[in-house]
């Protein structure tokens, strides 16, 4: 699916990349993480963050916008202390390599996934490792990974489609040892059964310390339980945990969902495209805020969409064919290949560039080696 060339209709107004920008709606998570310090219960809440990705998928059965070589995406939040930008780093396989930071915290990886059509079902498989840099207010740096679980989009035959998350996922504290198994279940035919997910965290030693459950939809609640893993732990109203309490607690509810978005956007997502003009003159001329088939088509110019849709990806497929001709291969502007010391796993790294280019052009200075995409 993340190959084939569809009619404009069958998208929504966001790019893959942008997607991806979505794993940052609840990266309060990962600063509450960092303050906590017991390890254990650190890892409770970078369980919660990676779990959370999934709550604005409810209802998004359309298609974002394949990402052309070489777009970015760049999003900043002052207000929450982070930065993300994204780089579309291969085309086939169709790979978007990311990179957020913040004081407390380096979140990266690439968004790369295997689709397969079932007939009544489309599943994407993800297949990139996420990294997790976090740096407790205790000392240190701590390095977590983990796999994103199969993103399924049942009902399609009927025509009432439904997304769900299904599968296992384990993250990995590199730095201690210890570990969180959570499981996505696959939804039943009763609606009861839908969104839920369970798990533990286990210390290096193997011996369960924390039990976590609840709906990747909504709430996620955990409970230490030293030695056992409760299988069913009981809503509550409490937040946080008091030091030695074996009482559950709340450690992330989702943002409300008001009805009424078009596609079903989340309003995290709606303020994506926004492009203010102190803004405008700060983006590289590849930021997906300038992509004119998108843009048009979030202005309701679905005809003018579909027209520069062609006329893009006629364009990516022309400066392909230069390329062959020349032999020569594409080379990301923002990001080099790399292997992490620890885990022995390849990622896609920062060269440090797009900010420190970004920092000259607000002073003055140009995008320098930027393609010309769009």
């Amino acid at each position: 699916m993340t190959k084939m060339t569809l009619p404009v209709s069958f998208n929504e107004p966001t790019s893959l990349l942008q997607r991806v920008a979505e794993d940052m709606e609840y990266t309060d998570l990962l600063d509450t993480a960092a303050d906590r310090l017991d390890s254990t219960e650190r890892m409770v809440y970078v369980a919660a963050f990676a779990a959370s990705e999934y709550a604005s998928t409810i209802g998004r059965v359309a298609k974002p916008f394949n990402p052309l070589l070489g777009e970015t995406y760049e999003y900043v939040r002052p207000d929450k202390g982070y930065r993300f930008f994204i780089e579309q780093v291969s085309h086939h396989p169709p790979i978007g390599a990311a990179w957020a930071e913040a004081p407390k915290w380096d979140y990266y990886g690439e968004s790369a996934v295997k689709s397969k059509f079932y007939g009544k079902s489309f599943d994407i498989n993800p297949l990139g490792t996420w990294f997790l840099k976090l740096r407790p207010a205790s000392g240190g740096e701590e390095l977590f990974t983990w796999k994103k679980v199969t993103s399924s989009v049942v009902g399609i035959i009927t025509g009432s489609p439904t997304v769900d998350n299904y599968g296992p996922m384990e993250i990995k504290n590199w730095t201690t040892g210890e570990v969180c198994t959570l499981d996505f279940k696959a939804r039943g035919w009763k609606a009861s059964s839908a969104y839920q997910v369970s798990g533990k965290v286990t210390g290096a030693d193997g011996r369960t310390r924390w039990s976590i459950g609840g709906r990747w939809n909504d709430k996620i609640y955990a409970r230490l339980t030293p030695g056992f893993e409760d299988s069913e732990i009981k809503p509550t109203l409490k937040t946080g945990h008091e030091a030695g309490s074996t009482q559950a607690f709340l450690v992330w509810q989702a943002h409300e969902r008001p009805s009424g978005i078009p596609f079903n956007l989340t309003p995290f997502v709606v303020t994506f495209q926004s492009l203010p003009d102190r803004l405008r003159p700060l983006l590289p001329p590849t930021d997906t805020r300038f992509r004119p088939d998108q843009r048009a088509m979030e202005d309701g110019e679905y005809d003018l969409a579909a027209t520069e849709k062609n006329r893009v990806e006629e364009k990516q497929r022309d400066a392909r064919r230069k390329r062959e001709a020349n032999g020569e291969e594409f080379v990301p502007r923002w990001f080099t290949k790399g292997k992490d010391e620890v885990t022995g796993e390849p990622y896609w790294m920062s060269n440090g560039e797009y900010w420190r280019t970004r920092d000259r052009v607000a002073k003055g200075g140009k995008w320098e080696g930027v393609a010309d995409i769009f």
